[in-house]
């Protein structure tokens, strides 16, 4: 990579006593603070997950640190000029990514296919291509002919499983931003009589590092500054996030208040109020 901040995210479902989180969160603030991390690691007794970004010998001992400690895990790395994050952040949470159904637990590898086996599945006529991630994720871009479960969070993925009127029979291939959330999103398949339900491991950005070409279009919703990464994995030139309501946005503006150029979403763009680079430019230009 030849940009100056380096950035990988990984996961690993490993068993952790609720006990040791606070020693563990402890020891990873640490760790952080003395290789100059920036980023977010959520812990919980079911695992580990974290994107964080820093210089290339930080993130190369950030993989080493967590190997050590929690075993084999996959990493999908990209690049950007300046930091994604704007501090170092590790959280204990009740899950590591929230389905809120104590039943889904990943206890082993469910039909992980490679980025290679995903393409050449893609070119069965009979498969279903679910989206399993939020909708306004999926309205930056997906695989071409993916269902969009027109979801808000993802607990109500499990919901829409219900509802979906998928054949129970059907090869459904899933897939995510880095593969976490099809781990859950296929037990809750399988928990409503799906038998051929299979995921895209290190989903689309681990799709992209091999196949920029491919048949993912658009661009990837990510959860840091970058708001989107492109088919090469570079930070988006097209999509920021709205300051007013927190959905990605594409429309251009100079903030009526001050000036500065920012970018919001159309929604907001529709109210005059809002054409502005912050809440408090928006609140300023309310003033009689």
């Amino acid at each position: 990579m030849d940009s100056s901040v380096h950035i990988t995210a990984g996961y690993t479902f490993f068993a952790i006593d609720e006990e040791r989180l606070p020693t563990l969160q402890k020891e990873l603030l640490a760790f952080g603070r003395l290789h100059d991390l920036c980023g977010l690691t959520l812990l919980a007794t079911e695992g580990i997950n974290g994107t964080v970004c820093g210089t290339a010998e930080a993130i190369a001992a950030w993989k080493e640190y967590l190997i050590e400690h929690f075993g084999p895990i996959v990493f999908k790395d990209s690049a950007a000029q300046s930091p994604v994050f704007r501090r170092w952040s590790v959280k204990i949470k009740p899950e590591i990514v929230a389905i809120k159904r104590d039943t889904v637990k990943p206890d082993r590898r469910r039909n992980h296919l490679t980025p290679q086996e995903w393409e050449k599945m893609l070119q069965e006529h009979d498969v279903t291509i679910v989206d399993a991630r939020n909708h306004f994720e999926i309205a930056l871009g997906k695989f071409r002919g993916a269902i969009d479960p027109e979801i808000r969070s993802f607990s109500e993925f499990p919901d829409y499983v219900r509802r979906s009127g998928i054949a129970k029979d059907k090869k459904i291939l899933l897939y995510c931003t880095g593969g976490i959330r099809c781990e859950k999103a296929v037990i809750a398949m399988e928990q409503q009589g799906y038998t051929n339900v299979f995921q895209l491991e290190g989903g689309i950005l681990a799709y992209l590092e091999q196949y920029p070409e491919g048949t993912f279009e658009g661009e990837c919703f990510v959860f840091d500054r970058r708001t989107a990464v492109d088919r090469n994995l570079r930070p988006s030139k097209v999509y920021g996030i709205c300051p007013h309501c927190g959905d990605p946005g594409t429309v251009q503006i100079a903030c009526a208040v001050c000036e500065q150029a920012t970018i919001i979403c159309s929604d907001c763009h529709g109210n005059a109020c809002r054409r502005a680079c912050s809440k408090n430019c928006a609140h300023i230009g309310k003033r009689p």
